[in-house]
């Protein structure tokens, strides 16, 4: 896996996967231990549920089981975030337990931030 992304890289890419991952694997494990850590400690910020409300609207909207969101004030923000922890969301079949589903978003978000941390470090 490693030789075919060397050689679909660009020449900056090749060199940072050249490189020891042992140190970024090691911060990026840290960083995944402890937002694994604090997870349940972890409280909703008052902008979590508009948001998840606003991603309910958009896919109500989209299958065509709503017409909410042509008049919503919200109907310009994007979801592009929220619709795929929605789809999550209900692959795993927690649309009932308010808790269950801000923690799974929450793990998803700092994945999410996992993710994008180790895109920057083979961008360095």
């Amino acid at each position: 896996m490693r030789s075919l992304l060397l050689r679909r890289a660009p020449a900056g890419c090749a060199a940072a996967l050249r490189a020891p991952a042992a140190p970024a694997l090691v911060v990026l494990a840290v960083f995944a231990a402890a937002g694994i850590a604090v997870l349940d400690d972890y409280g909703v910020s008052w902008d979590e549920p508009l948001e998840r409300g606003r991603a309910v609207m958009a896919a109500r909207y989209v299958l065509g089981d709503g017409d909410l969101l042509a008049d919503h004030s919200d109907r310009y923000y994007g979801i592009s975030f929220g619709a795929p922890l929605l789809l999550v969301e209900r692959l795993l079949g927690l649309t009932d337990d308010s808790r269950a589903v801000y923690l799974v978003r929450h793990l998803l978000t700092h994945l999410f931030f996992l993710a994008g941390g180790f895109f920057c470090w083979l961008l360095a």
